[in-house]
């Protein structure tokens, strides 16, 4: 009996020990497989090979540098200085950013030798903030020639340029409604350019003054006030400059309400000393909305003087507003003017009138862009070009500083370096290849255009010539 108590016995023992014994085993593996795991993560972390460094493209085509990011640690460098002109060579960078650019480069150089995943590397960390912007620019340049307004022979009536001191007043409506679209344009766009064409051909003959209304405020109750009040004249009559005349007119934006009435008594206070003719041109979409009587002020305006006139001009106008307007042009001795779209506003703020002998003489001078224009508009592609040229400069001097310290390191050989440098220089030399040649055709874009733009003016004059012996 005893040994069979002791048989039973061993084999309890014998159980409870396999069952240790397998416990342990398992936390054994368990231990084992989460230790492999944290070292593939670890290892994972160490990579400094991303997904985004690998996917950098060292293609040279327009195309793909349109596409390119700013590099990680330039992107916070701003666009001026970027591209701003090297003159005496480039100083040696801070040694705190060359730590950190050369940290950001290190892991991969200590995970690969291949040249070019360390030359992606460098372009991702440390390529140039500017140059999609500038490449997209530069290929975007249009000569910004303002495009000469000349009267169609059909819209030239015969008569003739009033004699002596001549005066014009053009008053912009910047209400709300001018917010509103023509055919995918917005109002305020479409009068803003056809207000400049016609302040540049009218200060030909005439001294010139621009007076906003409905700028100011907002089109609210609370904004009423303002906004028909807010009457100004943003560029004081003088002779037509066409720089300053063009930054005034595109700092005013459609906001608030018609003031129409005190918009004519506000010229009406500005010329009360002026000698000679002086003549109201108003671009208006609609009718008076701050209690004014636009018909009484242009009557008083013209009063019985011979040399004051209000024009008006509606653009895209209902049958109530045109009829108000057509009032106000009647008190003012002057014209109204129907235009129902872009093409009709531009032709119509012509004005009709005969260009003289004298005009159509000085026409090819001063409707086209002269040599001053066409050497500022090359200068502005060279600017982009140079800024290009300059900023690839500047580059490829983080790059070397970067190859030089882990050269220094020993995180590179010289022969790794070497295949580093010739792919960045081949990608330098290929970009700076485009970068002229697409100088060069912009540059020919601006003298084509000047000569496009005299073709037009010459064939003008000759028409207007002709018509002027038919009348005469």
């Amino acid at each position: 009996m005893k040994k069979v108590i002791i048989f039973l016995f061993l084999i309890l023992l014998m159980a409870c020990s396999n069952d240790v014994v397998g416990d342990s085993a398992g936390e054994k593996q368990e231990t084992e497989d989460k230790a492999v795991e944290e070292s593939s993560e670890e290892t994972q972390s160490k990579s400094g090979i991303t997904d985004e460094i690998v996917e950098i493209s060292l293609a040279t085509d327009f195309e793909t540098i349109q596409q390119l990011p700013a590099g990680v640690l330039t992107k916070d460098i701003p666009y001026e200085k970027d591209t701003a002109q090297i003159l005496f060579g480039l100083d040696e960078l801070d040694e705190s950013y060359q730590k950190e650019l050369k940290n950001a480069v290190a892991p991969i150089a200590d995970e690969t030798d291949d040249p070019e995943t360390i030359a992606k590397s460098l372009i991702y960390y440390a390529g140039s903030p500017s140059l999609a912007k500038i490449a997209t620019d530069l290929e975007n340049f249009e000569p910004s020639f303002k495009e000469p307004l000349l009267p169609r022979p059909e819209k030239v009536q015969n008569g003739g340029k009033i004699e002596g001191e001549s005066h014009a007043y053009i008053l912009l409506d910047a209400s709300s409604s001018m917010l509103l679209e023509s055919e995918g344009t917005q109002r305020m766009h479409i009068a803003r350019q056809a207000v400049s064409s016609f302040a540049q051909t009218i200060g030909e003959s005439s001294q010139v003054s621009l007076v906003a209304f409905g700028h100011k405020g907002d089109d609210s109750d609370q904004g009423k006030a303002t906004s028909c009040s807010g009457i100004e004249e943003v560029y004081s009559l003088a002779d037509y400059d066409d720089e300053a005349f063009t930054q005034s007119v595109n700092t005013i934006e459609a906001k608030g309400w018609t003031p129409l009435a005190a918009a004519i008594e506000k010229v009406s206070e500005l010329s009360s000393n002026i000698e000679g003719h002086i003549t109201i041109y108003i671009v208006s979409d609609g009718v008076e909305t701050c209690d004014g009587d636009p018909v009484k002020a242009a009557e008083t305006f013209a009063g019985n003087a011979d040399n004051k006139t209000v024009n008006i001009i509606g653009f895209q106008v209902d049958q109530e507003a045109e009829a108000q307007l057509t009032k106000v042009a009647d008190a003012g001795k002057g014209e109204y003017y129907a235009a129902n779209n872009e093409e009709d506003l531009l032709s119509t703020i012509e004005y009709e009138w005969l260009p003289s002998t004298l005009d159509l003489v000085w026409a090819p001078v001063n409707k086209t862009p002269d040599g001053f224009d066409i050497t500022y508009e090359r200068q502005e592609v060279d600017e982009l070009s140079y800024g290009l040229r300059d900023s690839m400069k500047r580059e490829n001097h983080r790059f070397e500083t970067v190859l030089d310290l882990l050269l220094e390191d020993e995180m590179i050989t010289e022969s790794v370096k070497q295949q580093i440098e010739e792919i960045l220089s081949k990608r330098e030399e290929e970009i700076k290849a485009w970068n002229e040649d697409l100088r060069e055709t912009k540059r020919d874009a601006v003298v084509n255009k000047a000569d496009e733009i005299k073709a037009k003016v010459d064939a003008w004059v000759k028409e207007m010539e002709a018509i002027k012996e038919s009348v005469q």
